[in-house]
């Protein structure tokens, strides 16, 4: 979906970092599979576009939607998965109109219509996915992996072939290794990050775009005492 100036969108991207239980919320109970479920107020009608661990709203008609809230047990995986949909609230329609693919960079489309109906409702929605396909999808991934010990924080910026760690403080960062699979693509691919090991927070930042340099970036932040030995993969789909 292309968005260009001066349509009508209201968009949001969340990072990685926001992807925490919803207060209120049940905890997860889906045994073998993963989920992905969103909740807010419609009035008309909206696309609502999930890709890795980003959401965006693509705005149809009527207003915006309001107290937006979403969660993630885990990522989108970058690979085809079998996306199954259940309506949890809503007056009116909630449908899948795109499954992940290849052809749209692994990205799902559901849309909520409320246009026949007067005045806004609350809505709500789960995607679920196998994890067995989770791990099958990795097949289709490049990869970049990175391990080092941290203290306080970093900032790790991949582009190409080419990595370079920015420090936070404290008694700085170790590098211990960083590999590549294959170059970060120069265009806008779809990434993800997966943090293996460490006991703060490991979250997308910046996704690669024109506007970057076609540059990711990943944060590391460590509030903790003294420094932490960290291990995270950044994922795109194979070229």
């Amino acid at each position: 979906m292309k968005l260009t100036a001066g349509s009508s969108l209201f968009v949001c991207a969340l990072s990685f970092a926001t992807l925490s239980h919803a207060q209120g919320w049940d905890p997860f109970g889906n045994g073998d599979r993963e989920t992905f479920r969103w909740k807010g107020r419609v009035d008309g009608a909206d696309d609502i576009i999930i890709q890795g661990s980003k959401v965006r709203i693509e705005h149809v008609s009527a207003n915006p939607i309001q107290n937006q809230d979403y969660r993630f047990s885990a990522p989108l995986p970058l690979g085809e998965v079998d996306l199954q949909l259940q309506v949890i609230k809503g007056r009116g329609e909630i449908r899948l109109l795109e499954q992940p693919s290849r052809r749209n960079q692994y990205t799902a489309v559901v849309r909520v219509d409320d246009q026949d109906k007067g005045g806004d409702s609350d809505y709500e929605f789960e995607l679920s996915w196998s994890r067995q396909e989770s791990k099958d999808s990795d097949a289709y991934d490049s990869v970049f992996r990175w391990r080092g010990k941290v203290d306080i924080g970093c900032e790790i910026a991949i582009s190409g072939s080419q990595h370079r760690e920015k420090d936070a403080g404290g008694s700085g960062t170790q590098v211990r290794s960083a590999t590549f699979s294959a170059p970060l693509p120069h265009s806008d691919v779809p990434v993800s990050v997966k943090k293996r090991d460490g006991r703060g927070k490991v979250e997308l930042i910046q996704s690669p775009s024109a506007s970057n340099g076609y540059t990711a970036i990943v944060r590391i932040q460590d509030d903790k005492g003294g420094a932490d030995d960290y291990d995270f993969e950044l994922r795109w789909p194979r070229q």
